[in-house]
C-alpha cells in the first residue's frame, strides 16, 4: 500500500512540474535523499497551542513533520509559521483524520530531508509597473493555489541589491496580466557575474476566485527580449 502511495505521489509531482514550469527545474539546491523522495512547494503551518509542525501542500494535503528527521531543523535557520518553503521528503504513512488540520482534506507523516525557505512578497494590485524590467532569466515557474513561485537567474555588475516586484494592474480582467519587474543594474551584455537559482514567491491570495483563472506572466529576458508565459491559476476547496 505504501509503495502504491509513493508511486502516486511521485507521478503527481511530475505532473505538476510539467504543467506549471516553463522549463525543467532540476532543483539543484535541494539534494535528493534515497530513491523514493518527493519534492514539493508548500506553506509552513504550526497548529495553535501545540508543537505540531505541518507543511501544507498547494493541493490541500497536510504533511506532518516527524520529530526525528536526520538532524535537519525547520527552526535553524528560523522558518516561522506562514513561510513559503520548498521541501524534499519521504512519506512515512497516512495521518489519522483527527491529526489533519480542518482546512486540509488529507495528510501524511513525513521525514523531512531538506528544506529551503523562499522569500515571499505581496503582489501589487491595481497599479501599472512604475519602471521597466531589468533583464532576468525565469528558469522555473510554479503556480500554486495562493502563490506564484519563481526561480530566477540574472547578471550583476556591482554589489547593488537586486529587487523584484509583481504587478497585476487589472485584477478583474478575463486574463490576469502579471508583470515581473526586476530592479537591478540593467546589464544586457556578457559582462558581470551570473547570479543563479535565486528563488522568490509572491502571495497571490487577492486573485483567488471560485473558478480557475488564466494568467499571463510578462518579463524581459536576459537578452533584453520581452517574454510572456501563459498558465492557469487554480484553487482547491
Amino acid at each position: 500500500m505504501m509503495k502504491r502511495i509513493l508511486n502516486i505521489l511521485l507521478l503527481l509531482a511530475v505532473a505538476v512540474n510539467l504543467c506549471s514550469c516553463s522549463e525543467a527545474d532540476d532543483l539543484g539546491d535541494i539534494v535528493p535523499d534515497g530513491n523514493a523522495y518527493v519534492i514539493d512547494y508548500g506553506t509552513l503551518y504550526i497548529a495553535d497551542g501545540i508543537a505540531d509542525r505541518y507543511i501544507i501542500r498547494d493541493d490541500g494535503i497536510a504533511l506532518l513533520v516527524a520529530s526525528d528527521f536526520g538532524g535537519l531543523s525547520i527552526a535553524n535557520p528560523p522558518i516561522v509559521s506562514g513561510n513559503r518553503v520548498l521541501i524534499n521528503y519521504h512519506v512515512l504513512g497516512d495521518l489519522d483524520p483527527t491529526q489533519v488540520p480542518e482546512s486540509c482534506k488529507a495528510g501524511y507523516a513525513i521525514q523531512l530531508n531538506a528544506v529551503l525557505a523562499i522569500p515571499c512578497q505581496q503582489i501589487i494590485i491595481g497599479q501599472e509597473p512604475t519602471r521597466e524590467c531589468s533583464p532576468v532569466a525565469v528558469s522555473s515557474i510554479h503556480i500554486g493555489k495562493a502563490h506564484l513561485d519563481l526561480r530566477l537567474d540574472y547578471k550583476s555588475l556591482t554589489n547593488q541589491k537586486h529587487k523584484f516586484e509583481l504587478y497585476c494592474p487589472d485584477p478583474d480582467a478575463q486574463v490576469l496580466n502579471l508583470y515581473l519587474i526586476h530592479i537591478g543594474d540593467d546589464d544586457k551584455n556578457d559582462n558581470g557575474a551570473m547570479i543563479s537559482s535565486h528563488r522568490i514567491s509572491f502571495d497571490t491570495t487577492p486573485l483567488r476566485s471560485d473558478e480557475p483563472r488564466k494568467i499571463a506572466l510578462h518579463w524581459v529576458d536576459i537578452t533584453g527580449t520581452k517574454r510572456v508565459h501563459y498558465g492557469e491559476y487554480n484553487t482547491w476547496p
